[in-house]
């Protein structure tokens, strides 16, 4: 009577097996990874080893409700007899996405010679397979990873509207082997890829001569550059709270066809600025402000730190506060991201710059990356904290623009390599690093060799400019999803710039 007040397993409930088997079609693994499951007697889990689905006509070969998988790769014949009955999990991936699928093995059996003529492969014998349990996915993370790349597979869709421009530097520290992390680093330095080198003092004339001669090469209309407006704290140590940054968004700069008398550059007043009859608000420049000049020329980007010298009614008045700085980092190809992480290419230049004289010989000749010398050259990859500097580039339509994220200029973190895996990509081998993040600035970076504090946010939050792209990303494809499903569209369409990866 009160049994429904026993909780049931969450793999006894009732499922259909012919729907379970019709979805196991629908993914398609080709090959499962079996696991002997421990029997009332107890034990551990016995890895078996891999084993192919039998198929027929590119689909599962089913008899009375089971299915057909070849003699596992660890699996003795002199031992099958006594696995009759036991449960197995059938571990697989789809799109790179976990699946597990518990099942009871019936037996071994030889198949008939009118079976395995039919079949997609030869296959003289298999193991008959039961399915006890439905497919379970065992993806736990909370967020999607956006793809930005997928190697011409055109089952991995790919993300358009939010991608980076993908930078890495080494630094001077490294993650500790045992115990926890700081919660704050307070002198992390920086070793950059490419250092500038500054052979003059600095002089705001030659600045703004650089500056200008990198917008004049753009058409009139594309001479705009990324504003972010800085707000200073001067507290020490933990007391200190995160620097503001306010985003002014793409600022129009003016006067560059003329002479100016003065070594200043001339800024249109931000759209997101108030008026003189509307209440102030934080976007305001006024003397004395400090803002961040990006820009991107010659597909480098650069940055300069200005300081405010006059407010007008319909343009503010900058001067440079140092020369303009390239980017310091080796751009790296981004693969895919998430809120806590990201995956991206290796290349040997990555290689010899993260791991110096550590570095196998040879990098950029090896194909396979496997033996011990790789396995140490990985694990040491896992020590240092790695700076990472994401540049947003956003492709939103007039028609989408309500959902563009407002994001900064560049995007900061540090980070660390917990995975290093070689894949086959076609014809050729392909190295990645999987990226989990691990500290955001509490401050900016305002001149080269600035020293900013860094605070854990790893476990404890995560970054809020990758939130509120995954946040309008949603939202966007509810949209996209909801306007498929009105125009007529019989089938729910599958999120077409959005999947899940390892």
């Amino acid at each position: 009577m009160f049994s429904f007040l026993r909780r049931r397993g969450s793999d006894e409930r009732d499922f259909d097996l012919n729907q379970e088997i019709e979805k196991l079609n629908a993914i398609g693994p080709p090959s499962a990874l079996v696991v002997l499951l421990p029997d009332s007697s107890g034990g551990q889990k016995e890895d078996l080893g891999r084993a192919y689905f039998l198929r027929r006509d590119s689909r599962l070969y089913t008899e009375a409700g089971c299915i057909y998988v070849t003699t596992p790769d660890n699996l003795k014949i002199a031992g099958e007899q006594l696995l009759n009955s036991r449960l197995v999990s059938l571990q697989f991936f789809e799109r790179r996405v976990p699946y597990r699928i518990r099942c009871r093995i019936v037996g071994r059996f030889r198949l008939l010679p009118e079976v395995v003529e039919s079949l997609d492969f030869v296959a003289r014998s298999a193991v008959k397979l039961q399915l006890v349990g439905p497919i379970r996915k065992e993806d736990k993370r909370q967020f999607y990873r956006y793809n930005t790349k997928n190697y011409g597979d055109g089952r991995v869709p790919l993300t358009t509207h939010v991608t980076f421009d993908t930078y890495i530097q080494a630094t001077t520290q490294e993650f500790p082997e045992h115990g926890a992390a700081p919660a704050l680093l307070t002198d992390l330095q920086l070793r950059p890829y490419n250092p500038t080198v500054q052979p003059e003092p600095f002089s705001p004339r030659q600045a703004i001569a650089a500056f200008r001669e990198a917008m004049l090469e753009r058409p009139p209309h594309e001479r705009s550059v990324t504003v972010t407006k800085i707000r200073r704290e001067d507290a020490p140590g933990i007391a200190r709270r995160r620097n503001e940054q306010t985003a002014l968004g793409e600022i129009h700069v003016l006067g560059l066809e003329m002479e100016s008398l003065r070594d200043v550059v001339y800024l249109k007043k931000s759209a997101k600025a108030a008026g003189r009859k509307t209440r102030e608000t934080s976007h305001n420049l006024h003397q004395g402000d400090t803002i961040v000049v990006n820009y991107v020329h010659e597909r480098k980007h650069f940055q300069i730190a200005c300081a405010v010298m006059e407010t007008r009614t319909q343009n503010d008045v900058v001067r440079p506060l140092h020369h303009p700085i390239e980017e310091p980092g080796l751009r790296v190809e981004l693969v895919n991201y998430s809120v806590g992480g990201a995956l991206v290419e290796s290349s040997p230049q990555l290689l010899r710059f993260l791991l110096g004289d550590t570095c196998p010989p040879k990098a950029d000749r090896e194909v396979e990356f496997s033996g011990p010398v790789w396995q140490r050259a990985f694990e040491r990859l896992r020590r240092p904290m790695l700076h990472l500097t994401l540049y947003p580039l956003r492709h939103f339509p007039e028609a989408l623009r309500r959902f563009e994220p407002e994001l900064p200029a560049k995007i900061q973190l540090i980070c660390q390599v917990v995975r290093s895996v070689s894949r086959t990509i076609g014809d050729r081998r392909v190295l990645q690093h999987g990226l989990q993040f691990a500290y955001e600035p509490q401050g900016v970076a305002v001149r080269e060799g600035d020293i900013v504090d860094w605070r854990w946010t790893q476990h404890i939050r995560d970054n809020e400019h990758l939130i509120r792209i995954h946040s309008c990303l949603n939202q966007l494809y509810g949209f996209l999803e909801t306007q498929s499903l009105a125009a007529g569209g019989s089938r729910r369409p599958r999120r077409a710039t959005a999947a899940a990866t390892d």
